[in-house]
């Protein structure tokens, strides 16, 4: 093994969310930095994409706004993974432990979320281009079963 793999795999000098966990310290705050900065610029980038969708008026479009739907979950799954920043200098408090607990819940429904949304979206491009069929007027359950839908598993 080498020096990187060792040093996260080290089980001396614990801590995070999970106190069985065998990564190091310092590989914690290094997986927590990364995660955390990469999900606010992704929030950021599609926080773009929704304003570019808002200011060329894409969303009067039923496709455009199903697309739109899944920039908004990406963004969602984006900044409850940048919520990890929370948890950089986790001590083992109440607050870092509520925090952990909130972070991963969020992280995990809206993994659920942008999964479900993507199945919509499929479902809706396939019957659309195979069938013929415009479903328009199922909107209203896309929206409804993305959004309740994953509250079964998170």
């Amino acid at each position: 093994m080498d020096g990187v793999t060792t040093e996260m795999w080290e089980t001396t000098n614990q801590s995070g969310c999970d106190n069985g966990s065998t990564f190091s310290r310092s590989a914690k705050d290094r997986i927590l930095l990364f995660d955390g900065v990469t999900g606010l610029c992704s929030t950021a980038c599609c926080l773009g994409a929704v304003l570019l969708v808002v200011s060329l008026r894409l969303y009067k479009h039923f496709v455009y706004r199903l697309a739109t739907y899944q920039v908004l979950a990406a963004m969602f799954l984006s900044f409850a993974e940048g919520l990890s920043l929370m948890l950089y200098k986790y001590n083992g408090d109440l607050y870092y432990r509520v925090s952990c607990k909130m972070t991963a819940f969020l992280v995990e429904y809206n993994s659920w979320l942008k999964l479900f949304f993507t199945n919509w979206l499929t479902f809706h491009l396939f019957s659309y281009v195979v069938f013929f069929k415009n479903l328009k007027r199922l909107e209203w359950l896309y929206i409804s079963s993305s959004v309740l839908g994953p509250l079964l598993f998170a």
